[in-house]
């Protein structure tokens, strides 16, 4: 079984009963609730602070960072009620992020963007955190509005600690026109589950030969019709495995490498993508036959 740690998607928030923010955290939970932390960035952070000391300045609550980076809250005893004065502390992780919560309700932007006048430009911002992990959609927004967009984008790839470098993309669709669709297949009803990890819109195509090793790879390409008008049908591999590319060799043993040298000559040559741990059977593949993966890159890391 293909194993990759389970996903933590970044969340939008406010501060329940405020137009504060929004802003993008990560939780340290699959389920966590309203007053539990949420992992910011330092950037984040410093935008929460700053919200603080505008809009409730009179609340009785400040914040500020230290030289170490630590932010501590501190408010007054007319604040804390029956709990009195206080202050609480919180330290950046390896990644510099704070887990901060417990001193407020955090809502969910989508529980309250419909109860609370929110400006364009923070839904604009709203709208590039949501979908960080899908196609850049900046393009369709007015000037202005579309550098909101792309920050809230980056801050949710930020706290997640999701790459946003470039990831390969060999297939010129101007001159090999592909289109990738995910739908069922009449031998096998439904395609496998991504293992946790892994997002369906991350998926691209490439040639087997720039496949990289930590690639997911999620289906092959079988190719017929003519050579002048050449047809191709996806087929889902049977459970997606992590690429560890390695040159072919007629020589190898397994009855798959003997298959392939059985067939005829591939005139770009052959490439095992992986070898099998159980069955000690290669994925021998064309080299320029595509390959439909989701980058090492873009396979979500979480915390454990």
């Amino acid at each position: 079984m293909t194993t990759i740690p389970a996903p933590l998607d970044a969340r939008l928030v406010t501060v329940e009963g405020s137009a504060y923010g929004p802003y993008v955290g990560l939780p340290l939970s699959p389920l966590a609730a309203p007053s539990e932390p949420l992992l910011f960035t330092r950037a984040t952070a410093e935008q929460i602070v700053k919200d603080l000391h505008t809009y409730d300045a009179e609340c009785g609550m400040t914040a500020a960072f230290a030289n170490d980076g630590t932010l501590t809250f501190t408010w007054t005893a007319e604040y804390g009620g029956r709990f009195g004065a206080g202050a609480e502390s919180f330290r950046p992780d390896a990644h510099g992020r704070y887990a901060i919560g417990g001193l407020w309700m955090w809502c969910r932007w989508e529980d309250c963007v419909s109860e609370v006048p929110f400006t364009a430009g923070q839904c604009a911002f709203a709208e590039g955190a949501l979908q960080y992990r899908q196609a850049d959609g900046s393009a369709s927004l007015p000037e202005g509005l579309d550098a909101l967009y792309a920050r809230g984008r980056e801050e949710a790839n930020r706290v997640s600690l999701r790459p946003c470098g470039p990831v390969p993309f060999d297939i010129d669709p101007c001159h090999t026109p592909l289109r990738v669709t995910f739908r069922s297949d009449v031998r096998r009803p439904e395609p496998p589950a991504l293992p946790a990890g892994a997002d369906r819109a991350a998926a691209r195509v490439v040639f087997a030969r720039d496949v990289r090793p930590g690639d997911l790879i999620i289906a092959s390409f079988a190719h017929w019709g003519t050579t002048s008008a050449p047809s191709a049908r996806s087929f889902y591999v049977r459970e997606p495995y992590v690429a560890d590319p390695a040159p072919w060799s007629p020589d190898c043993a397994c009855s798959e490498c003997g298959i392939a040298a059985f067939l005829l000559p591939a005139p770009a040559g052959r490439i095992v993508l992986a070898r099998n741990a159980d069955d000690g059977l290669c994925e021998v593949w064309n080299t320029d036959e595509p390959a439909l993966i989701i980058p090492a890159a873009l396979l979500l890391p979480v915390s454990p």
